[in-house]
């Protein structure tokens, strides 16, 4: 079995993965199911000097996508 270290292979919210961006958030779990699927890590405007994550725009197959991760179900 070969491991390659700094891999860009997505890291998976199902199994526990959590991306190293997401360790300071709140909810570790939607913030990689975020950036898994077309999110992004932003400037929080209500918290100056912290980050937030935003999902992909609603009605998009990237948003399908972060909702069934973060259910649980993609």
């Amino acid at each position: 079995m070969l491991i390659t270290l700094g891999s860009s292979v997505p890291v998976s919210a199902q199994r526990g993965g959590i991306h190293p961006e997401c360790r300071s958030m709140r909810n570790q779990r939607s913030c990689t199911c975020a950036l898994n699927n077309g999110g992004r890590i932003v400037e929080d405007p209500a918290r100056p000097g912290r980050m937030g994550w935003r999902s992909a725009r609603r009605g998009t197959g990237a948003h399908m996508a972060f909702m069934n991760c973060t259910n649980g179900s993609g």
